[in-house]
């Protein structure tokens, strides 16, 4: 079996930047990329004032504070975290139909 080292998870918003946050938290031996194509969601994401990351949950802030520039890191490059993952996550929005089911 290998040994999970490098997660990538594309998708910076609501649910790939707190769950991917809570995985480095939790498992501070494994590196943890989360990339979007957004570069203004990375930019608020590694804004040096964790008070302004770009989404609030209970807690977040001070686990951004905890473990990014650790283990931790928000990128926009997207096919650089994908060939050094060994595991990825994908976390993009769902394409509703048009009437929003």
């Amino acid at each position: 079996m290998k040994v999970i080292k490098n997660i990538c998870c594309i998708g910076a918003g609501y649910v790939g930047g707190p769950t991917m946050t809570m995985i480095a938290a939790k498992c501070p031996h494994i590196e943890v990329n989360v990339v979007d194509i957004n570069a203004e969601r990375i930019a608020a994401w590694n804004d040096l004032n964790v008070d302004n990351i770009p989404i609030y949950e209970p807690g977040l802030s001070e686990l951004v504070a905890q473990t990014r520039g650790k283990n931790l890191f928000f990128s926009t490059e997207v096919d650089k975290a994908i060939q050094a993952a060994d595991m990825i996550f994908i976390s993009v929005n769902t394409p509703t139909k048009p009437m929003g089911w």
